[in-house]
């Protein structure tokens, strides 16, 4: 709902894409691209907006971001992985989902930057979405923004369960506590064994692997806190740099 809401962190994002210097390009590790197979880039130059979303209301589905993909740099990307032994699958037709788009159309409303994205894949953990991160970790020195699109906390069923687990608010901010605290302090260890702490924040793992391929992405960089947001009290939305 950020898309057609002045949230608290619509409102960062809009100023976020004024404060950071212009990428080239943008590379992105969405929530809502979870390939179980080879790994999908997106390789089209004119890809479509995807409104992967349902019982929302309408004007979310007139929202369109055309945004044009970089079929260059997803090549380049693509072979990357092959020389490291990973299957690749570069499809020319897949679209932008709204874990591109709507975080996108609010830093950058013009739709004038290139985008690729890569999947994730919640079947091989989290060693492998790291390893994901590290292999294209150094085209953040040739002015290309790598975005992680998910949440710190996203226990979706149990905003909408009545009535509610009794220490789920707690659960939550112990949970995004914690996270806080590991990336402060270059804890990769213990965030690529964060499941066993979060099988209330994340009952499934596709929120939390963006920010684990990111963090492979960052070269041990140390990470800062940007944004604290929290909505319908478990869904977290607090936002790390890592530079």
């Amino acid at each position: 709902m950020m898309a057609v809401e002045n949230s608290k962190t619509a409102h960062f994002l809009q100023q976020l894409g004024q404060q950071l210097p212009i990428p080239k390009a943008i590379v992105v590790f969405s929530a809502h691209l979870d390939a179980a197979d080879d790994v999908l880039i997106t390789a089209g130059s004119h890809p479509k907006t995807v409104h992967d979303f349902y019982h929302f209301p309408d004007e979310l589905y007139q929202i369109s971001y055309p945004a044009p993909g970089e079929p260059v740099l997803a090549k380049q990307i693509a072979d990357t992985f092959i020389n490291a032994g990973i299957k690749v699958n570069l499809d020319a037709t897949h679209g932008w989902d709204h874990g591109v788009w709507i975080p996108l159309r609010l830093m950058y409303p013009q739709a004038n930057i290139p985008i690729v994205q890569i999947s994730i894949n919640t079947c091989v953990g989290t060693t492998e979405n790291y390893r994901y991160g590290q292999l294209i970790a150094s085209l953040k020195h040739d002015n290309i923004l790598i975005i992680g699109s998910g949440g710190i906390s996203h226990n979706l069923s149990e905003v909408f369960r009545q009535p509610k687990t009794p220490n789920s608010v707690e659960m939550m901010n112990e949970f995004t506590n914690w996270v806080e605290v590991k990336l402060m302090n270059n804890d990769t260890e213990s965030l690529l064994n964060y499941r066993s702490l979060a099988q209330f924040n994340h009952p499934t793992q596709e929120h939390f692997l963006p920010l684990i391929a990111v963090l492979g992405a960052s070269e041990t960089s140390a990470a800062k806190r940007i944004h604290q947001g929290v909505e319908f009290e478990l869904l977290t939305l607090d936002a790390y740099s890592f530079s």
